[in-house]
């Protein structure tokens, strides 16, 4: 298959596009023929289902190797587990059904357990080059950026969502939030292949943040330490336009 160079920009629209059941055959087919493998990776943790199967196809018609451990992870947590089971057989050329022990034995993976949080803190550090604050399950990376600018990204592991599964959190703030910048901050979603822009008050205030968060038994130290450092620039951006100082 041709492969077609996307930019970051490119990848983030056809991202935005699987949201949109108009747009999803269309993008999903420029993703594969671009060979996007990394964003279509970062797609399975969509609390989208339809932009998750999306990627699952996607990956499975890609026959993408990187892919093999987070579909088997899907399988154990029964998210899409057929529709994961048919993209292992395409990338694997075997058939384990939905037995997830099979098929992280025929690949000789470890078996599943608990979220190391130490460990996965301290290699996705490692591939940032920073040295983490914290301990437990709340930890702070301090990136530097571009111009000599500092972001500062908050990790909370433990989390749950509505339904018990565990989440890890990522988070930083962008600057005071007026009411006069609300439309120009919501429009940048759009434009964001993962996470989104809120208001919470810190310290009494109304602030600009930009959160995200993914499976925590989807996360590894490199999934970590992007999306790490997406929202530090993403957040960054923000604060620059709001104020001229660095606030982080």
């Amino acid at each position: 298959m041709t492969s077609k160079p996307l930019d970051k920009q490119d990848v983030a629209r056809l991202v935005e596009e699987l949201h949109n059941p108009r747009t999803r055959r269309a993008a999903r087919h420029k993703l594969i023929a671009a060979r996007a493998v990394e964003p279509l990776l970062q797609c399975l943790e969509s609390h989208n289902e339809s932009v998750a199967w999306a990627a699952v196809e996607s990956l499975g018609e890609l026959r993408a190797a990187e892919a093999v451990e987070p579909l088997i992870r899907m399988i154990e947590r029964g998210r899409l587990p057929l529709d994961a089971c048919e993209a292992l057989i395409l990338i694997t050329g075997k058939d384990h059904g939905l037995n997830a022990e099979h098929w992280r034995a025929a690949a000789d993976l470890p078996t599943a357990g608990e979220l190391d949080v130490v460990e996965c803190v301290k290699q996705a550090a490692e591939l940032l080059g920073v040295e983490p604050s914290g301990s437990g399950t709340a930890y702070q990376f301090h990136l530097s950026l571009p111009e000599g600018r500092r972001q500062k990204v908050a990790v909370f592991f433990e989390q749950k969502d509505s339904h018990g599964h565990k989440l890890v959190v990522v988070y930083s703030e962008c600057g005071p939030a007026k009411a006069k910048h609300y439309e120009a901050v919501l429009r940048k979603n759009l434009t964001m292949p993962a996470g989104a822009f809120a208001i919470r008050d810190v310290d009494g205030a109304p602030n600009f943040v930009i959160v995200d968060t993914m499976m925590a038994d989807l996360v590894t130290p490199r999934a970590l330490a992007k999306r790490i450092e997406n929202i530090a620039a993403r957040a960054d951006g923000v604060e620059k336009s709001l104020s001229p100082q660095d606030l982080r």
